[in-house]
C-alpha cells in the first residue's frame, strides 16, 4: 500500500493499526542497542585497517533505532542523536585514547585537542543519527 496515495484518514486509520509508541519506543531501543553495537565492532575492525570511519557507529544508532520502531517519531531522532554523540566520543576514547592519560575524564577536557576531521565526522554521524532515527 502506497501511503503517500491515501487521505488524511486513510493515514490516521494506518497510524492506528501500527505499533502503540510504547511498543515502537521498545523496538526502537532494541534496533539503536544492536546497531551501536555493530558500530563499534565495525569501527574498532576499520581502525585497525586504517580506515577512520567515526561516524558509522553513530549513524548505525539512528538506522537501527528507525527501522526497528517503523514509526516516524521526532523524540526518537533526538534520542538517536545524543546517543549516536556519546556512543562516538565512547568509540573515539576507547580506539584512539591520548598517550599521556588514557581516563576518560582527561580525554574529555583534552577533547578540543583532536584533529578538526574528528569533529566533522562527529557531526556527520550525529546528524544522520537524528535522520534516520526519526523514522519515516
Amino acid at each position: 500500500m502506497d501511503e503517500k496515495n491515501l487521505s488524511e484518514a486513510g493515514k490516521a486509520i494506518l497510524d492506528a493499526s501500527r505499533d502503540s509508541i510504547a511498543t515502537s519506543w521498545a523496538k526502537g531501543l532494541v534496533g539503536a542497542a544492536i546497531g551501536g553495537a555493530v558500530g563499534w565492532f565495525t569501527f574498532g575492525w576499520l581502525l585497525s585497517q586504517r580506515v577512520y570511519a567515526l561516524a558509522l557507529p553513530g549513524v548505525l544508532v539512528g538506522l537501527g533505532f528507525g527501522l526497528c520502531s517503523r514509526r516516524s517519531m521526532l523524540t526518537g531522532g533526538l534520542f538517536c542523536a545524543v546517543a549516536a554523540l556519546g556512543l562516538m566520543l565512547m568509540c573515539e576514547w576507547s580506539h584512539r585514547p591520548f598517550i599521556a592519560d588514557k581516563s576518560l575524564g582527561d580525554f574529555l577536557t583534552h577533547l578540543r585537542d583532536r584533529e578538526q576531521f574528528t569533529f566533522v565526522l562527529l557531526a556527520i554521524g550525529t546528524m544522520f543519527s537524528f535522520w534516520f532515527g526519526k523514522g519515516r
